[in-house]
This record gives structure tokens, C-alpha cells and sequence, in this order.
């Protein structure tokens, strides 16, 4: 395509239209007329060859190729004021109906996301949260804008210099079993420990294998007697068997609580994780995304915190 043929104004429009979801609302954002709004809806709509807004009733709705490129429109439109001196609109959440979209470990997810969604709750009725897995995506995510922002274990170095990063919590990593497991409790030497039967994740799963790989990086060799998919199978696992699992003490805790578990020492030490939260450095200034990381830097868990939960 020509880049020359379109008009920046039209990005103008199309950043409106996808935020009100309404030609009347969006002419009145951006100083135009009904009709003027209507016929660049029709331009947008021949460039992307998609209808963009549908009537739903009594309200307009964005397709899913709309729902797609909403990210990246307004990332657009943050860098053209920033290119041109003009101030980024302010972020009100208590009125504004935007969607954020966050990639997370499942651990995250099982860790933070109910209190973060607690928090955009009260924060702005009208606000949606979209979760996505983490993967290898995400950086390119990231950067296209598809995402706004990613959470999980990310070490500086891993990360390209136009993604920046903010540590969050630690964790660090403990033994589960069931309640009644006839080995498996307080301190268990490392001959027990590797000879018990584990359960584990493989990388990609549900905290990228982590403890996995530390564990490895010491040579030590357990009975690996299952994988499963994702974590949320490992206390299902666990409680109908003598399997046993290398699990973060938050994650332990929030099995605990659910289905009969408890925790026992590892017979090593292992370095603790460091949960971060990553985004892209092009739309650092966007108001809404700095809201939103205010959000979840307030919703972390605190060494406090942790320091006053009982060991499970």
C-alpha cells in the first residue's frame, strides 16, 4: 500500500471511533462534523475492507478486526501528539470503557489477577481486563501494541532495549504434597526427596519451568513420575496420590487453600524468582497504560505480606 495515499487524519478518526464506538461521539472528539465522521468511516472501511462498527441493538460494536487493531491505533495516535509537542489526553478510569490486555503466567494469574481485577473493579466500573498466555509472543505483543503489558519472570538481560521492565515480587520455591503423605513433611534429605515421585510442568507451562531448570542447574536428578499441561492439575495430582511437586510457597498457599496440602522444606537452596512487569517504551507516556502499571504495582504482594501468612 502507498502510505502517502492516506490521510493522517483518517488515523485521527479511526482512534476516535474505535474509543467512543459511536460516529456521533467521535465527530464531537475530534472537532468534526456527523456527516464528515460518517464518510471517513466509509474510507476506513474501504482500506481495511472490514465493517469495523456494527449495530448491536441499540449500540455499536467493533468486529474482531477492530477489537485487533484498537492497541496499536491508539499507540499510533500517543506517538503523533508526542512527535508534534501535544499533551497526551488524560485517563479518566472511572468513565473510560477501555479494555487492557495483560499476557501472564498461570501463576500470575492464580497470584495477582484476583486482586488486580478487584482493584480495575473499583477503580473504573466500565473497565475490562482481557487476559492472555504468556508465551513466546509476547515480546513482538509488546512491541505491535497487541498487548499492554506482561507479567511474569523476566531477567533484564532478557529483555530488547525498547521494552522496559519493573521488578513486582519474590517468591521462593518449596516441596508440596497431600496432607497425609507418609513421607513428604517438614525436613526431607535429598536422597528422599529425589527418589520421591514428581509431578512438573514442562518449560512453557504454567511458571515457564523455572524451578525446573534451577533444580537441574544442580545436578540433581528426581523421579519424574508426571507432567501435566499446566499447574492448575498439579493438586488434583497431588491429593489423589504420594506424587509430590517444586512448587513457588505462593502458588503452595493458594493450592492449600483450596484442597488438603502442606508444604515441606526443599534439602537445597534455590534462588527466589523475581516477578517483573514488561511494556513497551514507545507508549510509556500513554496515561492509560501508566494507570494501569500503577495498578498492579500497588496490587503486588508485599515481603510484609508474606512475612505474616503461616507456613501451609
Amino acid at each position: 500500500m502507498n502510505l502517502s495515499a492516506i490521510d493522517v487524519n483518517l488515523v485521527i478518526a479511526l482512534d476516535a471511533l474505535l474509543q467512543e464506538r459511536s460516529v456521533t461521539l467521535a465527530a464531537r472528539r475530534v472537532g468534526l462534523s456527523q456527516p464528515a465522521m460518517s464518510h471517513a468511516l466509509t474510507r476506513l472501511r474501504e482500506l481495511f475492507s472490514d465493517p469495523l462498527l456494527v449495530r448491536v441493538g441499540r449500540q455499536m460494536a467493533l468486529t474482531s478486526r477492530a477489537e485487533a487493531i484498537t492497541p496499536q491505533v491508539t499507540a499510533i495516535v500517543h506517538d503523533l501528539a508526542g512527535l508534534f509537542g501535544e499533551t497526551a489526553q488524560a485517563f479518566d478510569p472511572a468513565t473510560s470503557d477501555r479494555t487492557f490486555r495483560i499476557a501472564a503466567t498461570e501463576y500470575v494469574e492464580l497470584v495477582l489477577m484476583p486482586r488486580l481485577n478487584a482493584a480495575l473493579a473499583q477503580g473504573g466500573p466500565r473497565l475490562a481486563l482481557h487476559l492472555l498466555p504468556l508465551d513466546g509472543r509476547a515480546v513482538d505483543a509488546l512491541r505491535s501494541g497487541e498487548i499492554d503489558l506482561a507479567i511474569g519472570v523476566f531477567p533484564q538481560e532478557s529483555l530488547p532495549s525498547d521494552l522496559r521492565r519493573a521488578p513486582l515480587f519474590d517468591d521462593r520455591f518449596a516441596g508440596l504434597a497431600r496432607m497425609s503423605h507418609p513421607t513428604a513433611r517438614g525436613h526431607v534429605d535429598l536422597q528422599t526427596y529425589a527418589a520421591l515421585p514428581h509431578v512438573v510442568v514442562p518449560r512453557g507451562g504454567a511458571h515457564d519451568g523455572v524451578a525446573d531448570d534451577l533444580i537441574a542447574a544442580r545436578g540433581i536428578a528426581r523421579h519424574e513420575a508426571m507432567t501435566v499441561p499446566h499447574v492448575f492439575l498439579v493438586p488434583h495430582a497431588l491429593t489423589a496420590s504420594d506424587l509430590v511437586a517444586t512448587v513457588a510457597t505462593r502458588l503452595g498457599r493458594a493450592f492449600s487453600s483450596l484442597v488438603p496440602l502442606r508444604s515441606f522444606d526443599l534439602p537445597f537452596e534455590l534462588p527466589p524468582i523475581e516477578i517483573a512487569m514488561a511494556w513497551n517504551s514507545r507508549t510509556e507516556g500513554d496515561p492509560a497504560r501508566a494507570w494501569l502499571r500503577g495498578v498492579v504495582t500497588d496490587t503486588a504482594p508485599t515481603p510484609r505480606e508474606a512475612a505474616r501468612r503461616k507456613r501451609v
